[in-house]
């Protein structure tokens, strides 16, 4: 009987601990699903406040405005931040119409398509064109940033065309800065970071480069005259002879005016991000232009060489001609080339001296538009060098005598110039078109240099200093420095293509004082016994000398190109 009794004591202890372990495990199942409650509750109280955030539109009106209250949740909401935590996150707008900026109005209000999370306000491109006071609209685009100084320049336009507004008003040429005040950099792209000091190799961040065909003239080099050539029949004292049945092939008149093509270069970076200062550089090239005579004859056709005799064996000094072709006394080739290349190089600092901006009337359209213009000046360092030469070569066959000659003529100028350059460059911009003015005045020193060589060569042998123009007299190397002005008048018409391209056309004239040119260099004054070999005992005087005979120079001409901006 005991152990029954054991054994029905143990069952009802289990019974118990049974019973209190599952009304255990139901209280924490109950507290388990009330926390979840408690948790779902409270988000949904969250998610409700951004849709109710999200709807919010804040206005601002000269008149007191109505408000409806809208119910949210039922449960309360956290605490909401102050009214003016919320103004300074909202920047105020300016409605625009097509891209055209205009005055304010009274109410300004933020459009629906702008997201709100947790109580940021996200400023983003919107439709419709809404930019912010303080950044700048270029066609479609917007850049965002600015100064608070950028005020819409106001009612200026024709109906509902509008002068572009976001634009500093600057008022007239004066001070002012970037930023405050408000320079208007017309047209140029600006980076916050213009320029900065590198330890290792970097780029500058704004600057410039364009590249342009040119398409010039040059003034032309005047040139005695070189080779001459009369009628069959023209006595042999008389054939070729200057004044006489004597016609000139070549020389006698300007060479080398035709167009010239070449090609020019300009480059630079701003040194600040106002772009106030610049520095910049250029580099230019007329390509080599020529200008050439060549004729041969077996003697029907007479060829000769006019020069002044001022030692003839019989009667005073006269015009004369050294023979090339004549029938039955002498055969032979001439050949006359003459050449001339011009380049040029230099830098400067720019610097911003005024700028302008407003509205205004345009050449073929009385609606006033949206302008702005740059005025700088130029300060740097200029060189210029124009090479130049004049050849004059024959190959003889005499017959009367008997025997062979080669005769060379050559005269070759260098002009230097090293110089301080002052300019002054403007510019205007209206729409996609800009115009450019630059005037510029380079004062200096040119060195003047000057080369004669000539020489004969008798039926093969050894040739001998002198030809016909150049004897020991002339022939030499010849230099000399004189003070010298290079003003340029640059003149260009530029269309925007791109946001950095610029397609441009353009007109220059340059002018060079005080320079030296082969063909001034050329004195046709000859004494005959100075031809190799020279006759001895020499007699008369020594003729050609040579002298300095200085000229000015210009060029002038059209340029097609382009301009990259960053």
């Amino acid at each position: 009987m005991v152990k029954p009794v054991l054994t029905l004591k143990n069952s009802i202890c289990f019974s118990v601990a049974l019973l209190v372990s599952l009304t255990a495990g139901t209280v924490a199942e109950g507290q388990t699903s009330q926390r979840s409650n408690s948790t779902t509750k409270t988000q949904s109280v969250r998610t409700n406040e951004r849709v109710a955030r999200a709807n919010w539109q804040p206005t601002r009106n000269t008149q007191p405005a109505t408000t409806k209250s809208r119910p949210l949740v039922d449960a309360p909401l956290e605490p909401a931040a102050p009214e003016r935590s919320v103004k300074s996150a909202v920047r105020r707008v300016k409605q625009v119409g097509h891209g055209i900026p205009v005055p304010p109005s009274d109410t300004m209000s933020i459009m629906d398509s702008h997201e709100i999370l947790d109580g940021q306000v996200m400023l983003s491109p919107m439709e419709g064109e809404i930019i912010y006071e303080g950044d700048v609209s270029y066609g479609n685009e917007v850049s965002y940033g600015g100064d608070s100084s950028c005020d819409a320049m106001g009612g200026c336009g024709c109906g509902d065309v509008l002068c572009g507004g976001g634009c500093d008003s600057m008022g007239s040429c004066g001070g002012g800065t970037c930023g405050g005040a408000g320079c208007s950099t017309c047209g140029e792209l600006i980076s916050p970071a213009a320029w900065r000091p590198c330890v290792t190799l970097c780029l500058p961040q704004d600057g410039w480069f364009s590249a342009e065909y040119l398409a010039w003239f040059q003034d032309g080099m005047s040139l005695p005259a070189l080779v001459s050539t009369s009628p069959n029949g023209t006595s042999e004292t008389q054939a070729g002879v200057l004044g006489g049945p004597a016609t000139v092939l070549f020389g006698g008149d300007k060479v080398l005016d035709n167009s010239i093509d070449g090609f020019r270069l300009n480059f630079g970076v701003w040194l600040d991000k106002c772009h106030t200062w610049g520095l910049g550089g250029e580099y230019f090239r007329i390509g080599e232009a020529s200008e050439s005579f060549s004729r041969t004859s077996s003697g029907s056709t007479i060829l000769a060489r006019p020069f002044f005799n001022i030692n003839p064996t019989t009667g005073a000094a006269r015009e004369d001609a050294e023979l090339v072709a004549y029938p039955n006394v002498v055969a032979g080739n001439v050949t006359a080339r003459a050449t001339s290349e011009l380049f040029g190089t230099g830098m400067h600092l720019r610097y911003l001296r005024c700028c302008n901006e407003g509205c205004t009337s345009g050449l073929f359209c009385g609606c006033p538009g949206h302008f702005c213009s740059r005025q700088e000046a130029m300060f740097g360092y200029r060189y210029l060098q124009l090479d130049e030469s004049v050849g004059i070569t024959e190959n003889l066959q005499g017959s009367n005598p008997v025997g062979s000659f080669n005769i060379m003529d050559r005269f070759e100028t260098q002009n230097q110039f090293n110089g301080v350059d002052l300019g002054w460059k403007y510019r205007r911009t209206r729409g996609y078109w800009t115009a450019d003015a630059m005037l510029r005045m380079a004062v200096g020193v040119t060195n003047q240099t000057v080369r004669i060589n000539g020489s004969t060569s008798i039926d093969g042998g050894a040739a001998q200093s002198g030809g016909l123009l150049a004897q020991r007299g002339n022939i030499g190397n010849y230099e000399q420095d004189e003070f010298s002005v290079i003003p340029e008048l640059d003149l260009k018409l530029g269309y925007q293509l791109t946001e950095r391209f610029r397609a441009t056309v353009g007109y220059t004239f340059l002018y060079w004082s005080n320079v030296v040119r082969p063909g001034d260099q050329i004195s046709r004054d000859l004494n005959p016994a100075l031809l190799p070999p020279e006759q001895q005992p020499f007699t008369g005087a020594v003729r050609p000398n040579f002298k300095f005979d200085t000229t000015d120079y210009w060029a002038q001409g059209i340029s097609i190109g382009g301009e990259y901006r960053w």
